[in-house]
């Protein structure tokens, strides 16, 4: 998660390049979460402004609470039902869609939908949005909403993992993936990955 939050950080920071604003992440439970807090840190260690919103409580101990902790302890993370209160006066410039990754197999429902739907109508109104390896709300192999049309996060630029999900190719797809950039976790590329042979 350090060597993938470091990476979009550095997209993000090029992206912003000086200008006045606040970044958002929306922070899910897992993994997808977990990148999320990692690089609002990364980003406030370069002096960005940059917050994340907890839509879903990590599970105590794993990998993305571990992350989720150590944002914490900066005083980096907020309860998403006090989100209003922080852009009072900092409206977001960029929002990092961090809510569901790769294995989410459902429609989503309760406060990641109103999450995912908050999100759109923030780039509605001009705000640019990050998804992190997929847009929450898509299927991965399909390249479509797991749930109705809306029901998914409409990113301007899409910062997927190791290389672009089958789906991204579909026609469907290509609404909600934005601009897509593959992001090195730290391995070999995938061409040069050998099969595990016992």
């Amino acid at each position: 998660m350090t060597h993938a939050a470091v990476e979009c950080a550095a997209i993000i920071r090029r992206e912003l390049a000086g200008k006045p604003g606040r970044v958002v992440a929306v922070c899910g439970a897992g993994n997808n979460g977990g990148d999320g807090y990692a690089i609002v840190r990364t980003l406030h260690s370069h002096g960005v402004d940059a917050i994340a919103l907890e839509v879903a409580r990590c599970p105590t101990g794993c990998d993305a609470d571990l992350m989720r902790e150590a944002a914490r302890a900066m005083g980096l993370v907020y309860a998403w039902d006090d989100r209003q209160a922080h852009f009072a006066q900092v409206a977001p410039i960029i929002i990092i869609d961090a809510i569901f990754g790769t294995r989410l197999s459902r429609a989503p429902a309760g406060a990641p939908l109103d999450a995912i739907h908050w999100i759109n109508a923030q780039s509605a109104k001009g705000c640019a949005v990050y998804a992190i390896d997929l847009p929450s709300g898509l299927d991965c192999d399909r390249g479509q909403p797991l749930g109705a049309a809306d029901d998914a996060v409409v990113a301007h630029r899409t910062l997927t993992m190791v290389c672009a999900k089958v789906g991204f190719d579909c026609a469907a797809a290509q609404r909600y993936i934005g601009i897509v950039s593959e992001i090195s976790i730290g391995g070999p590329p995938l061409t040069q990955q050998r099969p595990f042979v016992e």
